[in-house]
């Protein structure tokens, strides 16, 4: 167990290995939950100043836009965030485990659908059905919330965090 304690430098390769799942499940799914969380109380905040509204475009927008705006927008702002506090080297790697799933599910496609029955999703093309309009919620097909918008949040998580080490501690001030 030697290998899991320590390595070169004296660092525990546990606590690395650990501090990736945590920027791993941080990257994706506490981006999606955070994304829905913040704009559920900003349609609350709607409610309570007296503004009718349906939480319809709400579930459009996290949901059934193939390109996942809110999540990405958060993901690349608290990647940033975080990789500017933390300056963890393994936030910039998070893209790779979905990033696999996603290749993996592109390359398989017919046999990755879900077992869908086949009217329900509308493209045999695996690219519509990951990227485009092909798959959506509302047919029941969670291909693209379970694959594609995981690898974008951590995408845009780990270009955050990269942006926030790559920049400068503080900007010099003109005088």
């Amino acid at each position: 167990m030697k290998f899991l304690t320590q390595n070169a430098g004296g660092n525990s390769r546990l606590k690395a290995v650990l501090l990736f799942v945590m920027h791993q499940i941080i990257g994706t799914w506490g981006i999606a939950a955070s994304a829905y969380f913040f704009a559920g109380l900003w349609f609350d905040l709607l409610g309570l100043l007296g503004r009718p509204y349906s939480m319809r475009p709400l579930h459009w927008i996290l949901t059934e836009t193939p390109f996942f705006p809110i999540q990405i927008a958060l993901g690349l702002y608290s990647g940033w965030y975080l990789g500017r506090r933390l300056k963890h080297r393994s936030m910039i790697f998070v893209w790779l485990v979905p990033g696999l799933i996603l290749g993996y599910a592109v390359v398989s496609f017919p046999a990755l659908t879900l077992n869908l029955p086949s009217f329900l999703v509308s493209s045999g093309d695996p690219l519509s059905h990951y990227f485009g309009w092909g798959c959506q919620p509302k047919n029941r097909c969670l291909d693209q919330l379970l694959v594609t918008m995981p690898f974008y949040t951590a995408t845009a998580y780990s270009i955050g965090a990269w942006v926030a080490q790559k920049m400068p501690k503080r900007r010099l001030e003109m005088t």
